[in-house]
């Protein structure tokens, strides 16, 4: 499940590798441009309007959450933590790529913001996640958690 997938820049090429695509966004706009995106693509990706709180999907349905630039948009985040929770399968992957080296472009108002990767571990960690892997691209981190057995 691509996590605020926007336009699809990350969907439409899951969908290209993956058994099954979900994209969610909050923004009915973002999810008919990745839905637009996938047609052109011709992938088949599913799509679900949700701002992460309640996530229209069954119980350990999922084998991984990804998140690019969106952690940080989250409202309600230990409520979003627990819901990744419950649709994901047993030993599933939350995989959250944030901002956490360098500087704001032109005073923060390009670009996403920049976000402390212990303050994103530590939400994951109270959630429940284990913490599996911290791994450092250019003023990004990969941080990778896992849903416990």
């Amino acid at each position: 499940m691509d996590f605020g997938c926007g336009p699809g820049f990350f969907a439409v090429p899951l969908a290209k590798v993956t058994e099954r695509t979900i994209a969610v966004d909050a923004s009915l706009r973002m999810l008919e441009k990745a839905a637009s995106y996938a047609k052109r693509s011709g992938v088949i990706v599913e799509f679900l309007k949700s701002n992460g709180t309640k996530i229209g999907l069954p119980d350990q349905s999922v084998d991984m959450v990804f998140l690019n630039h969106v952690f940080h948009e989250i409202d309600h985040r230990p409520r979003v933590l627990m819901e990744f929770l419950r649709i994901m399968k047993t030993s599933g992957r939350l995989v959250v790529i944030e901002k956490t080296q360098g500087s704001r472009l032109l005073g923060g108002k390009l670009g996403p913001p920049v976000i402390d990767s212990r303050e994103v571990v530590q939400e994951m960690e109270h959630a429940g996640f284990i913490l599996m892997q911290m791994i450092a691209h250019g003023s990004d981190s990969i941080i990778v958690g896992q849903k416990p057995w």
